[in-house]
């Protein structure tokens, strides 16, 4: 018998993690979306910004600089937040432009997209910069353009430097990504709590279960194709990098 002012406990229930699952997979090309988007313009973003970082004593590099510390310490949700609701009135007060009726993963892009461009740019420049300049001077003794170079012997090395810590910061996204649920966007996330107040909060721990398979595939999937692709650009290398050959 159960104790007076005991609430009675609902045991775990494994079975309905996959009675919730197909609820929530509808939903997955809605998260897959906000996360594809941001890492194309947040990777061109990172990009630029890695090229005005390497700049020696230019207003540009200060200010990108300025800009990856802020966002770098910025929480994600906060940032979040500060695009949900002070975008809007910012631009309504200076531009008489109302975008309250945007669609809300807009916002999303928009908050994880600096977010992952301030990250990708630190990434960048330090793969760049892990390029010895020996093999840049040796290519334009060549008679290779500075373009030339770049794309032909510095790029090529840089991105096998960067590879793994990319497929962190996407991985960080992914993550990232699933706090979109409180400005109301529908995602995967969004809908489990969907699902957990139709059940008045019962079987939560059960819906978060398959809210995490979920995301745990997503991440299995991104890390193993990160290692296939490093893989396949370290053959042929390990002679030349000292290595067992």
């Amino acid at each position: 018998m159960l104790k007076r002012g005991v609430k009675n406990v609902i045991p775990f229930d494994f079975s309905k993690v996959f009675s919730v699952l197909p609820k929530l997979l509808p939903y997955l090309p809605v998260t897959l979306g906000i996360t594809g988007v941001t890492i194309i313009v947040g990777t061109l973003l990172g990009g630029f910004f890695a090229k005005e970082s390497l700049k020696e004593d230019s207003i540009a590099k200060k200010l990108v600089d300025g800009y990856i510390l802020f966002m770098r310490c910025t929480p994600p949700i906060v940032l979040i937040f500060l695009i949900f609701y002070g975008l809007p009135k910012l631009l309504l007060s200076l531009f008489l432009i109302d975008i309250n009726t945007w669609y809300k993963g807009i916002f999303v892009v928009i908050s994880l997209t600096l977010l992952f461009a301030a990250n990708i740019a630190v990434t960048f420049k330090s793969a760049y910069l892990a390029v010895p300049y020996a093999q840049t001077e040796a290519g334009l003794a060549a008679g290779l353009t500075e373009f030339q170079v770049f794309a032909r012997i510095i790029v090529p090395q840089a991105a096998k430097v960067a590879l793994p810590n990319y497929a962190n910061n996407v991985l960080t996204l992914l993550k990232e990504g699933s706090l979109a649920y409180t400005i109301g966007l529908i995602d995967i996330m969004g809908q489990a709590q969907n699902i957990i107040a139709r059940n008045l909060g019962n079987f939560a721990l059960e819906t978060y279960v398959a809210v995490t398979l979920i995301y745990w595939g997503l991440a299995i999937i991104i890390e193993q194709f990160a290692r296939i692709v490093e893989r396949t650009w370290s053959k042929g290398t390990r002679g030349f990098t000292g290595g067992e050959s």
